[in-house]
């Protein structure tokens, strides 16, 4: 069996890639995605791909992160960056880390939002994840798809739903973009897992209300937390991602309101979550 610390990835990302007017975080000076890692006691790790960088090649983010047990690259980067995106986005550059790097045991699908789905076909998906996998030899590379909680409702705004993808996708990585809604979140997990039946799940952590520019509220971060311990000890997940190094040596209260939580229970054994889905789920609606 493995540890709750063992299921919890960094969802990491260069030092301030996050500091931008929207989002409107407080100054100061993050540490590396292998400072915080080295911090926490993580052995995981998921490096985002956004505007301010890493840029080609990702080697030195790489070589930094090869004492990481696992290391997942973002193969579709967020939604600011358009490089590649009518040609399979960051696949060649990410080939080539698997290649080089035998801690690369995944491609991360981010912000895979409504404009990309209407040019970007699940055909193209499953190149892409062809790719990857021919890439690494025998070395198995599970394939992650972002999916927020608004998701879950507008599936016809664009020619293809988000489910529409599931083939070739391995953990689904859900998040909770209002921060309104993780009084939900046990109810979100459910409908995820009932939609997309035998992926691995994923939660992703925020310690900021990214949709407001403001900081998460104490007890909505408790309320996260208290969530996710309860699905992992059900066998409802699979693992968390924490967003963010980023966000890390800002003074934030969630950031210690996390430590204590990891602190307190990151020891607990958990085993392997079930693919079964708990309650009966209406597939269309919640």
């Amino acid at each position: 069996m493995s540890t709750i610390r063992d299921r919890v990835w960094m969802y990491a990302a260069v030092p301030c890639a996050y500091h931008t007017p929207y989002y409107a975080l407080p100054p100061g000076e993050p540490p590396t995605p292998a400072e915080a890692c080295r911090r926490l006691g993580l052995k995981r790790a998921i490096m985002d791909v956004c505007v301010k960088g890493p840029q080609y090649p990702f080697d030195e983010v790489s070589e930094s992160l090869a004492f990481l047990d696992e290391l997942v690259w973002t193969i579709i980067p967020s939604g600011g960056v358009t490089r590649n995106e009518d040609c399979f986005f960051d696949t060649d550059e990410v080939v080539r880390q698997i290649r080089k790097y035998p801690n690369v045991t995944g491609v991360f699908c981010d912000d895979f939002q409504y404009r990309r789905r209407s040019f970007f076909s699940p055909e193209n998906l499953k190149e892409m994840k062809r790719r990857v996998t021919a890439a690494a030899d025998s070395r198995p590379i599970k394939m992650w798809m972002v999916t927020y909680n608004y998701d879950l409702f507008t599936e016809a705004a664009v020619g293809h739903l988000i489910w529409d993808y599931g083939e070739p996708v391995d953990v689904a990585s859900f998040w909770t973009w209002q921060a309104f809604q993780l009084k939900v979140l046990r109810e979100h997990v459910d409908y995820l897992a009932g939609k997309w039946p035998g992926k691995a799940v994923n939660i992703g952590l925020y310690l900021w209300d990214f949709s407001r520019g403001k900081p998460l509220a104490d007890e909505l971060m408790q309320l996260q937390l208290d969530t996710v311990l309860k699905l992992f000890r059900k066998g409802r997940i699979d693992s968390v991602s924490l967003c963010s190094n980023c966000i890390m040596d800002l003074g934030l209260r969630t950031e210690e309101i996390f430590r204590r939580w990891l602190d307190r229970y990151g020891d607990e054994e958990v085993g392997t979550a079930s693919r079964a889905v708990e309650t009966t789920v209406d597939n269309e609606r919640l």
